[in-house]
């Protein structure tokens, strides 16, 4: 799964830019056949909104709109659609579904927690954010990006997200472990694999990679 919170759509290369408007131009008109087709090309652009971010509208919050049946709003959850995703105005998309009267929408969309964020989330969230900002640098300062929020980790028992970060040539890949969350920074620059951290209600800390015990010596010839 991916979360973009980049919001300026220039800084996207154009033939990436095109394919995302297509592919939410399909949730826009109600082509759910087109847009499962997509999502079988590209399954990690399930809970993406339009390049730019301005409604923060993604598959699920358009099948809410247009008051979807059952079953296509059913799919799009087993591609992993996260019932918790808020756009720009906050709405989710049960939200959207009981604006709109399509109450045959609103239980099936009302989120469902599979595990539990480590108390107090408010917390852990804001820490989480301090680690994407200090490993990030000027990045976000001088590249405006809506930061993840964790809630959608607690839709599925193994729920990984990668958040690119224009400008690092890389990004964050997270994930939820008993009693935090385990983040990966990676860049393609990095002469390594990156650098794995801990997050907690109490704070960050990176995780210390094991040092390899050293190789054996290498056996003695005898002399002839």
């Amino acid at each position: 799964m991916e979360w973009d919170g980049l919001t300026d759509r220039e800084r996207f290369g154009e033939w990436y830019r095109e394919k995302r408007d297509r592919f939410a131009d399909l949730a826009r008109d109600a082509d759910w056949d087109g847009l499962f087709e997509e999502l079988g090309r590209n399954p990690g652009w399930i809970n993406l909104p339009r390049p730019g971010n301005r409604s923060g509208f993604a598959p699920l919050h358009q099948a809410a709109w247009h008051g979807a049946d059952f079953a296509v709003v059913s799919r799009l959850l087993a591609h992993g659609a996260w019932r918790s995703r808020r756009a720009r105005d906050g709405r989710r998309a049960v939200d959207v579904a009981r604006e709109r009267g399509h109450t045959h929408l609103v239980e099936l969309l009302e989120p469902v927690v599979v595990r539990r964020l480590p108390s107090p989330p408010k917390a852990l969230e804001r820490h989480f954010h301090a680690l994407l900002r200090e490993r990030t640098g000027r990045c976000f300062e001088e590249i405006e990006h809506l930061l993840p929020p964790l809630e959608p980790l607690t839709e599925g028992p193994a729920v990984r997200i990668f958040f690119p970060v224009a400008g690092m040539m890389g990004g964050f890949t997270y994930r939820l472990e008993d009693g935090y969350v385990k983040v990966h920074a990676h860049s393609r620059m990095d002469a390594d694999d990156g650098e794995r951290y801990r997050v907690s209600p109490d704070g960050w800390s990176r995780i210390e990679r094991p040092h390899a015990p050293p190789p054996p010596p290498a056996p003695q010839s005898s002399a002839s």
